[in-house]
């Protein structure tokens, strides 16, 4: 029998934790070695064409396929298997994952090339179902086995859940496949909470794995080397103990690679978590914080009371350590919260000081309570995935189209973080709240027929600049054309740009050597005992002049920057990492 588990992922970047689970639980619980099975792997991305997509499963020549469904990829995933069936009408084809696991029969009903839905986690409901057809038992008793649901079935089973989480395999063999990829992991399944809009709020209780188990699956990771290992517990810092010991384990052992990010409740935060974090390499860790609206009629509708105020003050706790980045949400359509209230959530988070901030869209989906809270809010709802929200009672499909614009700018310009310093000095001088900021730019976008044209990185500060000018006016615009210069080398950009203005200093590339050659500026960018030279260095090192004395201001921010100028240099292994010399260095002088 030869079987496939496969998916289509949302993008290459992200990797797929629930086959790779499924099939080494399978592994993990065979016997022996079993030559009347195949069982292959194979993640695929939507961006993928489909056509050599389905002519590798064809050519597989498979007996049984398993698919992971989920809202990024059903609608693809529906027309693939389709053509397949017509292709292989002898192969069975099922259907997994939180895409298809609460409506079965709706499922099995839209798409008649499929056989069968899994409902739950999968690891044992997939091993069950491969024995059941290796004994020679056909389809039709299929749906015996707890979680499956078939053509055969009266009753859509209750969903599988695996009670002893220790009982699950490490999921990964090797990381031969994930180069250059996000890792997921779990060290938790299930939720406690009970957010309307969620699915994980359907089902009830968390579980885990012991410490021991996590220490040992950590330790892999960090003998890879793993770049980045993304955790998908809903909420890791539930059990304090259990979150904290994981994060000493990693501070401990601590490659000075790897990077780990966590989802947390931001209001479960306290003094031993900024401590350890403070402990730790910057950039070991990153939390991703929901917020999600700042109003609190519209946080109790949600069944999501988490107070603001103490959940603010705790982001800003974890951020003053510098050791970690921060990622905050908001969801734009929630009930009761008007296009002028979601500005007011925006401000607030926006001056959190979060490394990013997504603005999401509310998902209204299949087996949440929300979806059942339709008509009382006055829900409509794209009839396609992932099923957005059009508009409600509170917010109209206008404001909503200008709040994706404004997303696409907050993405542009913050969430980059290549506009530290120009949007600092922007929100400072026009003394505009971030979303008045945001929509001013949006109306200037807009205007111009920018908004939905791709746009390059360097056009992106050649728009801002233009921006600064048209609208702010303030007179200062070679002031602020400085700011810009520093965000452009200091996120790692190089080369000369007509954009910005560069004055000359005498025997500048002469000098630029010379002063490496200096033993305290060496041993700024590299160790003591470095070999290398001052023309090895030159190849990640640059050598900016400004104007405007840039750096002094980021560390006073007053509403002046003094006319000198000064020479930056700027490490691009290192994003925002610099060293400002004196100009009196290019000058010969002593310093």
């Amino acid at each position: 029998m030869k079987i496939l588990l496969m998916t289509l992922n949302s993008k290459y970047i992200h990797s797929n934790l629930a086959i790779h689970s499924i099939y080494r639980y399978w592994v993990q619980n065979l016997k022996k070695p079993d030559s009347n099975v195949t069982i292959d792997v194979r993640e695929f991305t939507i961006n993928n064409d489909m056509d050599p997509v389905l002519s590798e499963m064809h050519r597989g020549r498979y007996d049984v396929v398993f698919v992971s469904a989920y809202i990024w990829n059903i609608e693809l995933l529906t027309v693939l298997i389709e053509n397949y069936n017509r292709l292989n009408p002898e192969t069975l084809i099922f259907l997994g994952g939180p895409e298809v696991s609460y409506n079965p029969f709706e499922q099995m009903s839209n798409l008649p090339a499929i056989h069968g839905v899994f409902c739950g986690e999968g690891e044992e409901s997939f091993t069950a179902a491969v024995r059941h057809f290796l004994s020679g038992n056909a389809l039709d008793t299929l749906h015996h086995i707890p979680g499956i649901a078939t053509r055969y079935s009266v009753v859509a089973p209750t969903p599988v859940i695996v009670s002893d989480l220790d009982s699950l395999p490490f999921p990964y063999e090797s990381m031969d496949a994930f180069s250059n990829r996000i890792v997921y992991y779990e060290s938790t399944r299930g939720c406690p909470y009970s957010c309307s809009y969620c699915l994980s709020s359907s089902l009830k209780g968390v579980r885990r794995l012991s410490l021991e188990r996590v220490y040992s699956d950590m330790k892999k990771f960090l003998e890879w080397q793993v770049p980045q290992v993304k955790f998908v517990d809903r909420t890791f810092n539930l059990d304090k103990k259990h979150a904290l010991s994981i994060m000493q384990y990693l501070v401990d052992h601590d490659n000075g690679v790897t990077n780990f990010h966590f989802e947390i409740n931001g209001n479960l935060l306290d003094s031993d978590y900024f401590a350890l974090v403070s402990k730790g390499r910057k950039g070991l860790f990153q939390f991703e914080i929901g917020i999600q609206s700042t109003c609190t009629s519209t946080l109790t509708a949600i069944n999501r009371n988490i107070p603001f105020e103490q959940l603010k003050e705790n982001i800003q706790e974890l951020i003053k350590t510098q050791k970690t980045h921060v990622h905050v949400d908001l969801i734009a359509g929630l009930p009761l919260e008007s296009y002028k209230r979601f500005l007011k959530s925006f401000d607030d988070a926006y001056n959190l000081g979060a490394n990013q901030l997504q603005l999401g869209f509310l998902k209204v989906l299949k087996g949440t309570a929300l979806y059942g809270q339709k008509d009382r809010y006055g829900y409509k709802v794209r009839r396609e995935t992932p099923y957005e929200v059009l508009e409600n009672n509170y917010i109209s499909f206008d404001d909503l189209a200008v709040l994706k614009e404004v997303e696409k700018l907050v993405e542009w310009y913050h969430n980059s973080e290549r506009f530290k310093v120009s949007f600092k000095w922007l929100l400072m001088k026009t003394g505009n709240k971030p979303s008045e900021l945001f929509l001013s730019l949006r109306k200037w976008f807009f205007s111009r027929g920018l908004l939905n044209v791709p746009i390059s990185t360097f056009n992106l500060y050649l728009y801002l600049d233009a921006y600064y000018k048209s609208v702010v006016d303030s007179g200062d615009e070679q002031v602020f054309n400085d700011l810009l210069k520093y965000d452009y080398y200091a996120s790692g950009l190089r080369g000369q740009r007509d954009l910005f203005h560069y004055p000359d200093i005498p025997r500048f590339n002469k000098r630029r050597i010379e002063i490496l050659d200096m033993q305290d500026v060496k041993n700024h960018f590299v160790d003591e005992d470095d070999p290398v030279t001052p023309k090895e260095m030159l190849k990640y090192l640059e050598f900016v002049v400004f104007k405007h004395d840039v750096v002094g201001w980021i560390s006073e921010t007053s509403s002046l920057i003094p006319e000198t100028n000064s020479v930056v240099v700027f490490n691009m292994k290192k994003p925002y990492a610099f060293l400002k010399l004196g100009i009196q260095l290019f000058k010969g002088d002593a310093s």
